[in-house]
């Protein structure tokens, strides 16, 4: 028994041995600023010292020294709210003055008076945190804000109260910024987009196709004869060569003039949710409408399943939007009719 005890006592060692050793647990920063101040930057040390991230509330006092430095700063006093900068002031190594004030500064603190660096300080100090916050706009890890209004620049929405005019909350917008950037306007981007912002599968429907309506001076019109009386003159015509350039009616057919989204298939909870005027609805609308601009119609097709089509009956279904004519045959097709069309429901 004691031979086994100690093989497996010499195992366990062994087995020790071969794992890595056991590095000590880091000091937290601030702890480590108190202990080697030289290893922080002036960056670094106001932004642990400051009280609430606030780096201009900081007491900035300078090393009245001409000494070489060893460090940015010197010993930090965190009770005081002070930090000893030694490269940024009037006095000192890195002092702006001539050397001959920080030699008069060292003659009153031998004398124990800081009354004259106190006044120098009293100076340099706003300019030494303005130079300290003037560095966080290359550090946006620091402060969250420069990246937020650069990424709202970069989807046009960077001048104040303009995101609020679509109802869409900023940060969704963010999130998807990547897409509202790109020059690139696809279907796929937009698919994308909607099936992130509504957790339903869309797809989008290309070349859907739509009316357009034709200014009276594209319409097409046949010459008139002579007016009566034979006086002034007759209607000349426009656009009335066939096969080239001659419509029939005040509107014409375009293959490209509309694409729509098709939602679904939905649940019934899902597809009355959907329906214009609600705030999925809504959201689903202006998001389209700022990812493809104001130049390009849309419709939105929710698509209720078809187990889920209910019944003809009367009650407070919608005609054309939440009601069918059924049949007592179980329905197989979904109900894909109802379609909103953007410029019928709002107008941005």
């Amino acid at each position: 028994m004691a031979g086994a005890q100690r093989h497996a006592g010499a195992a366990v060692t062994g087995f020790a041995a071969l794992l890595p050793p056991i590095r000590p647990v880091a000091a937290p920063p601030a702890e480590r600023l108190l202990r080697e101040p030289t290893r922080f930057t002036l960056d670094q040390a106001a932004h642990l010292l400051a009280p609430g991230g606030d780096v201009l509330a900081l007491r900035y006092r300078t090393v009245a020294r001409l000494g070489y430095p060893q460090g940015e700063i010197g010993a930090p006093r965190p009770e005081q709210r002070q930090l000893a900068v030694t490269t940024f002031g009037l006095v000192g190594a890195g002092g702006v003055l001539p050397r001959h004030f920080t030699g008069l500064v060292g003659a009153e603190q031998r004398k124990r008076s800081e009354a004259l660096h106190a006044f120098l300080d009293l100076g340099a100090s706003r300019f030494t945190g303005l130079f300290v916050k003037a560095g966080e706009k290359y550090r946006p890890t620091r402060d969250p804000a420069p990246a937020e209004r650069g990424l709202a620049a970069v989807i046009g929405l960077a001048t104040p109260h303009l995101a609020g005019r679509l109802g869409l909350e900023l940060q969704r917008l963010l999130y998807h910024a990547g897409n509202l950037a790109s020059r690139s306007r696809s279907a796929a981007r937009l698919q994308s987009m909607l099936e992130e912002e509504t957790g339903l599968p869309v797809t989008i429907e290309e070349f859907a196709g739509g009316w357009i309506r034709l200014p009276p001076t594209e319409q097409t019109r046949l010459a008139g004869g002579e007016p009566r009386g034979g006086r002034g003159r007759g209607l000349g015509g426009q656009h009335a060569v066939l096969g080239q350039g001659a419509v029939a009616g005040a509107q014409t057919w375009d293959s490209q003039a509309r694409f729509v989204i098709r939602i679904g298939p939905l649940d019934r909870a899902g597809f009355e949710a959907m329906l214009p005027g609600t705030p999925q609805h809504r959201r689903v609308l202006a998001m389209t409408r700022l990812f493809v601009g104001l130049d390009t119609s849309f419709a939105i097709n929710p698509v209720l399943a078809a187990e889920a089509v209910p019944p003809l009956a009367l009650g407070a279904g919608r005609l054309g939007w939440s009601s069918w004519l059924t049949t007592p045959r179980a329905r197989r097709r979904d109900g894909e009719e109802p379609r909103f069309e953007a410029s019928q429901v709002t107008s941005l």
